[in-house]
């Protein structure tokens, strides 16, 4: 987990808005494949694994593309 990187910093890198990414977390840290990617090194202080969001997009785009 070399490219950890903090919420708001995955808000620039995809354009997504603080709370879509906080509502992606919530959903990764309730799936146990997922939960790995997120440390929370203090109160407030999360780290997120960049590899391991590029895979839980895949994952849901997998997911909404089944839905249908």
């Amino acid at each position: 987990m070399e490219n950890q990187i903090t919420r708001k910093e995955l808000c620039d890198k995809f354009g997504y808005s603080l709370t879509t990414i906080s509502r992606d977390l919530r959903a990764m840290r309730a799936n146990n494949e997922f939960k790995k990617y997120i440390q929370k090194t203090g109160h407030r202080t999360v780290r997120i694994d960049l590899e391991g969001y590029r895979k839980f997009l895949d994952f849901k785009e997998q997911q909404y593309k089944k839905a249908l």
